[in-house]
Protein backbone atom coordinates (compact mmCIF):
# COMPACT_ATOMS: atom_id res chain seq x y z
CA UNK A 1 0.00 0.00 0.00
CA UNK A 2 3.11 2.64 0.89
CA UNK A 3 4.27 1.79 -2.57
CA UNK A 4 0.88 2.79 -4.27
CA UNK A 5 0.29 5.68 -2.16
CA UNK A 6 3.90 6.69 -3.33
CA UNK A 7 2.93 6.73 -7.12
CA UNK A 8 -0.63 8.54 -6.67
CA UNK A 9 1.42 11.29 -4.93
CA UNK A 10 4.37 11.38 -7.77
CA UNK A 11 1.53 11.47 -10.38
CA UNK A 12 -0.15 14.06 -8.43
CA UNK A 13 2.41 16.47 -7.70
CA UNK A 14 3.46 16.12 -11.23
CA UNK A 15 -0.14 16.93 -12.86
CA UNK A 16 0.72 19.95 -10.82
CA UNK A 17 3.26 20.89 -12.01
CA UNK A 18 1.85 20.67 -15.50
CA UNK A 19 -1.24 21.83 -14.91
CA UNK A 20 -0.02 25.51 -13.54
CA UNK A 21 2.14 26.27 -16.51
CA UNK A 22 -0.46 25.95 -19.14
CA UNK A 23 -3.68 27.82 -16.90
CA UNK A 24 -1.03 30.48 -15.73
CA UNK A 25 1.08 33.05 -17.70
CA UNK A 26 4.51 32.42 -16.25
CA UNK A 27 5.35 34.64 -12.87
CA UNK A 28 7.91 37.35 -12.66
CA UNK A 29 8.81 34.76 -9.45
CA UNK A 30 9.26 32.03 -12.15
CA UNK A 31 11.98 34.04 -14.51
CA UNK A 32 13.48 35.09 -11.43
CA UNK A 33 13.69 31.16 -10.65
CA UNK A 34 14.97 30.22 -14.25
CA UNK A 35 17.86 32.82 -14.20
CA UNK A 36 19.35 32.04 -9.94
CA UNK A 37 19.61 28.44 -11.35
CA UNK A 38 16.50 28.07 -8.71
CA UNK A 39 13.74 26.01 -10.92
CA UNK A 40 13.07 22.27 -9.26
CA UNK A 41 10.61 20.09 -10.59
CA UNK A 42 8.74 16.65 -9.33
CA UNK A 43 10.93 14.16 -10.91
CA UNK A 44 9.97 11.07 -11.04
CA UNK A 45 12.26 9.03 -9.55
CA UNK A 46 9.45 5.90 -8.19
CA UNK A 47 8.57 5.51 -11.78
CA UNK A 48 11.12 4.62 -14.86
CA UNK A 49 11.67 7.91 -17.05
CA UNK A 50 11.58 7.76 -20.85
CA UNK A 51 13.10 9.14 -23.64
CA UNK A 52 10.43 12.13 -23.65
CA UNK A 53 10.64 13.29 -20.21
CA UNK A 54 14.95 13.02 -20.15
CA UNK A 55 14.68 15.44 -23.07
CA UNK A 56 12.09 17.69 -21.71
CA UNK A 57 14.02 17.95 -18.23
CA UNK A 58 17.41 18.27 -20.28
CA UNK A 59 15.52 21.13 -22.54
CA UNK A 60 14.70 22.84 -19.09
CA UNK A 61 18.23 22.55 -17.66
CA UNK A 62 19.57 23.94 -21.02
CA UNK A 63 16.91 27.04 -20.81
CA UNK A 64 18.23 28.03 -17.05
CA UNK A 65 22.41 27.49 -18.11
CA UNK A 66 21.68 29.93 -21.30
CA UNK A 67 19.26 32.46 -18.56
CA UNK A 68 22.21 32.36 -16.19
CA UNK A 69 23.31 35.87 -16.02
CA UNK A 70 20.67 37.95 -17.80
CA UNK A 71 18.00 40.17 -16.80
CA UNK A 72 14.91 38.89 -14.71
CA UNK A 73 12.71 41.19 -16.14
CA UNK A 74 14.02 40.22 -20.12
CA UNK A 75 13.29 36.51 -19.25
CA UNK A 76 10.32 37.37 -17.95
CA UNK A 77 9.32 39.27 -20.77
CA UNK A 78 10.04 36.40 -23.58
CA UNK A 79 8.31 34.04 -21.22
CA UNK A 80 5.24 36.15 -21.15
CA UNK A 81 4.84 36.89 -25.20
CA UNK A 82 5.17 33.22 -26.25
CA UNK A 83 2.37 32.33 -23.09
CA UNK A 84 0.27 34.60 -24.86
CA UNK A 85 1.13 33.61 -28.51
CA UNK A 86 0.36 29.84 -27.25
CA UNK A 87 -2.52 30.18 -25.01
CA UNK A 88 -3.78 33.36 -25.57
CA UNK A 89 -3.87 35.63 -28.67
CA UNK A 90 -5.53 37.76 -29.98
CA UNK A 91 -4.52 36.29 -33.31
CA UNK A 92 -5.29 32.43 -33.87
CA UNK A 93 -3.33 30.19 -31.66
CA UNK A 94 -0.88 28.81 -33.69
CA UNK A 95 -1.05 25.71 -31.95
CA UNK A 96 -4.72 24.60 -30.52
CA UNK A 97 -4.41 23.58 -26.50
CA UNK A 98 -8.28 22.08 -26.98
CA UNK A 99 -9.38 18.34 -27.06
CA UNK A 100 -12.03 19.26 -29.37
CA UNK A 101 -9.65 20.63 -32.28
CA UNK A 102 -7.15 18.00 -32.19
CA UNK A 103 -10.05 15.13 -32.79
CA UNK A 104 -12.76 16.92 -34.88
CA UNK A 105 -10.75 19.30 -36.77
CA UNK A 106 -13.33 22.44 -35.03
CA UNK A 107 -13.23 24.14 -31.40
CA UNK A 108 -15.86 23.03 -29.38
CA UNK A 109 -18.89 20.85 -30.38
CA UNK A 110 -19.61 16.96 -29.99
CA UNK A 111 -15.97 16.74 -28.08
CA UNK A 112 -16.77 18.96 -25.32
CA UNK A 113 -19.92 17.53 -24.86
CA UNK A 114 -18.57 14.05 -23.97
CA UNK A 115 -15.72 15.95 -21.71
CA UNK A 116 -18.18 17.90 -19.35
CA UNK A 117 -20.36 14.91 -19.51
CA UNK A 118 -17.03 12.76 -18.14
CA UNK A 119 -16.23 15.80 -15.94
CA UNK A 120 -20.36 14.98 -14.25
CA UNK A 121 -19.79 11.64 -13.98
CA UNK A 122 -17.04 12.19 -11.77
CA UNK A 123 -19.14 14.47 -9.89
CA UNK A 124 -17.07 17.80 -10.43
CA UNK A 125 -17.97 20.86 -12.94
CA UNK A 126 -15.60 23.59 -13.77
CA UNK A 127 -15.56 27.06 -11.44
CA UNK A 128 -17.05 30.06 -13.46
CA UNK A 129 -13.24 31.74 -12.28
CA UNK A 130 -12.28 29.79 -15.63
CA UNK A 131 -13.10 30.75 -18.31
CA UNK A 132 -11.58 28.70 -20.92
CA UNK A 133 -13.65 25.52 -22.21
CA UNK A 134 -13.22 22.61 -20.17
CA UNK A 135 -11.45 20.81 -22.73
CA UNK A 136 -8.23 22.54 -22.59
CA UNK A 137 -5.65 20.56 -21.51
CA UNK A 138 -4.98 22.58 -18.34
CA UNK A 139 -8.57 21.59 -17.31
CA UNK A 140 -7.96 17.80 -18.38
CA UNK A 141 -4.66 17.68 -16.46
CA UNK A 142 -6.30 19.15 -13.67
CA UNK A 143 -9.14 17.09 -13.60
CA UNK A 144 -6.08 13.82 -13.58
CA UNK A 145 -4.66 16.10 -10.35
CA UNK A 146 -8.16 15.80 -8.83
CA UNK A 147 -8.48 12.14 -9.09
CA UNK A 148 -5.36 11.35 -7.99
CA UNK A 149 -6.39 13.24 -4.68
CA UNK A 150 -9.38 11.29 -4.58
CA UNK A 151 -7.31 8.34 -4.79
CA UNK A 152 -5.15 9.22 -2.11
CA UNK A 153 -8.05 10.36 0.10
CA UNK A 154 -9.98 6.98 -0.60
CA UNK A 155 -11.06 5.71 2.94
CA UNK A 156 -12.31 2.24 0.66
CA UNK A 157 -10.80 -0.10 -1.55
CA UNK A 158 -13.66 0.52 -3.24
CA UNK A 159 -13.24 4.17 -3.57
CA UNK A 160 -9.78 3.61 -4.31
CA UNK A 161 -11.09 1.31 -7.50
CA UNK A 162 -13.39 3.75 -8.58
CA UNK A 163 -10.77 6.55 -8.54
CA UNK A 164 -7.90 4.91 -10.71
CA UNK A 165 -10.53 2.78 -13.20
CA UNK A 166 -11.80 7.05 -13.52
CA UNK A 167 -8.13 7.76 -14.20
CA UNK A 168 -7.95 4.82 -16.69
CA UNK A 169 -11.15 5.50 -18.80
CA UNK A 170 -9.88 9.40 -19.03
CA UNK A 171 -6.61 8.72 -20.43
CA UNK A 172 -7.80 6.43 -23.03
CA UNK A 173 -11.23 8.17 -23.63
CA UNK A 174 -9.38 11.73 -24.18
CA UNK A 175 -5.87 12.58 -22.70
CA UNK A 176 -4.04 9.91 -25.19
CA UNK A 177 -6.54 11.20 -27.91
CA UNK A 178 -4.76 14.19 -28.47
CA UNK A 179 -2.34 15.26 -25.87
CA UNK A 180 0.90 13.37 -27.14
CA UNK A 181 0.59 14.95 -30.56
CA UNK A 182 -0.29 18.30 -29.47
CA UNK A 183 2.67 18.32 -27.32
CA UNK A 184 4.56 17.06 -30.96
CA UNK A 185 2.83 20.38 -32.50
CA UNK A 186 4.27 23.10 -29.56
CA UNK A 187 7.79 20.94 -29.64
CA UNK A 188 7.78 21.77 -33.46
CA UNK A 189 6.60 25.17 -32.98
CA UNK A 190 9.58 27.87 -32.94
CA UNK A 191 9.11 28.68 -29.64
CA UNK A 192 11.53 29.02 -26.86
CA UNK A 193 13.41 25.59 -25.15
CA UNK A 194 11.32 26.48 -21.83
CA UNK A 195 8.01 25.57 -23.94
CA UNK A 196 9.72 22.94 -25.69
CA UNK A 197 10.61 21.57 -22.88
CA UNK A 198 7.26 21.60 -21.14
CA UNK A 199 5.69 19.74 -24.17
CA UNK A 200 7.97 17.18 -24.13
CA UNK A 201 7.83 16.61 -20.31
CA UNK A 202 3.79 16.25 -20.92
CA UNK A 203 3.91 14.28 -23.77
CA UNK A 204 6.42 11.71 -22.03
CA UNK A 205 4.26 11.84 -18.40
CA UNK A 206 1.17 11.01 -20.58
CA UNK A 207 3.02 8.16 -22.64
CA UNK A 208 3.68 6.81 -19.11
CA UNK A 209 0.71 7.47 -17.11
CA UNK A 210 -0.87 4.78 -20.04
CA UNK A 211 1.43 1.86 -18.25
CA UNK A 212 1.50 2.89 -14.93
CA UNK A 213 -2.37 3.33 -14.71
CA UNK A 214 -2.77 -0.09 -16.58
CA UNK A 215 -0.72 -1.86 -13.51
CA UNK A 216 -2.52 0.47 -10.86
CA UNK A 217 -5.92 -0.81 -12.16
CA UNK A 218 -4.80 -4.63 -12.09
CA UNK A 219 -3.31 -4.01 -8.81
CA UNK A 220 -6.66 -2.74 -7.05
CA UNK A 221 -8.72 -5.11 -9.00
Amino acid sequence: MNELKEILETRRNFYAFLYRLYVDAPSRELADDLVNQRFHFEELTSLEVNEDLSHGFRLLDEFMERSKGRAVEAVHEALLQEYTRLFIGPFKLPVQPFEAWWVSGHLLGDALVKVKAFYRRAGIAKSSEYKEPEDHIAFELKFMHYLCEEGLAADTPERLKECVTLQRAFLDEHILKWVPTYCDAVYTYEGSDFYKGIAKLTKGFILLEDAVVRDLVESVA
